[in-house]
């Protein structure tokens, strides 16, 4: 079957999420888009992906994310296939987090909430930053707990592998190169056809409620499954990645 799936969608965890990015909201517009598989990738935090769950009350197939920040300041998107293991990754991650308060008139308000949008806490320390760890230390992390790692948006100009090494390390480790909304799938593997053996994928990268499902990539699967996703982006036995959908 062919499904289609954003899997980079900040909430209102993300300092710069609208105010109505709760999960609750992300699902039903998820919903709405005719989604068939949504993730959520807060910057350096899995803390709202148990309201993610409890929202989608199966209605949606859903993938565990979080958007690590490397001490290059390069983006990561990292992906699992359980809420567990994806939590797991934001606790081991807020260790290597520095003691930066963070200023929500300056950056904006970081809120943990419930499936029905009541606020939990609000998150202190600034996860808009970098973490104490190299790309390929959160690469070697992710792949031991049983996620995937794609490179984000790298035709972006801040934030990406390609601005700031200059170029995507022949030896990296990664699963897949995600571009940005901002350019076509298609126009991605001429514009950087040395880069054409890793599999591209685009997703919204939304951070306001009207962007979610605006850029989605269509994976050719049998079962909206991570393990079959994981064999989409190898393309491995008739799976993979529809550049042409």
């Amino acid at each position: 079957m062919y499904l289609k799936a954003d899997l980079h969608i900040h909430s209102v965890l993300s300092p710069c999420g609208g105010l109505d990015m709760s999960p609750a909201a992300i699902v039903k517009k998820a919903l709405e888009k005719k989604m068939d598989i949504i993730a959520l990738a807060d910057h350096n935090s899995a803390g709202n992906l148990k309201a993610l769950e409890d929202a989608a009350l199966e209605k949606i197939a859903l993938f565990f994310g979080l958007e690590i920040q490397s001490a290059s300041e390069t983006h990561l998107l990292t992906l699992f296939g359980n809420r567990e293991k994806a939590e797991a990754m934001g606790d081991f991650l807020y260790s290597y987090l520095p003691d930066i308060p963070n200023n929500p008139e300056y950056f904006g308000d970081q809120v943990v909430v419930d499936a029905e949008d009541r606020i939990i806490k609000m998150e202190d320390k600034l996860l808009l930053q970098s973490v104490e760890m190299e790309m390929e230390e959160i690469i070697e992390e992710v792949h031991g707990r049983g996620g995937v790692v794609l490179f984000s948006h790298i035709d972006r100009d801040s934030y990406s592998v390609i601005s700031q090494l200059g170029f995507i390390p022949s030896d990296s480790k990664i699963d897949g190169i995600e571009i940005s909304r901002h350019l076509s799938l298609e126009q991605a593997r001429k514009k950087y056809a040395r880069y054409g053996h890793w599999p591209f994928v685009t997703n919204s990268d939304a951070h306001l409620l009207e962007d979610v499902g605006c850029a989605f990539t269509t994976y050719k699967m049998q079962t909206p499954s991570f393990e079959e996703f994981r064999m989409a982006l190898q393309g491995r036995e008739g799976r993979g990645v529809c550049y042409d959908a």
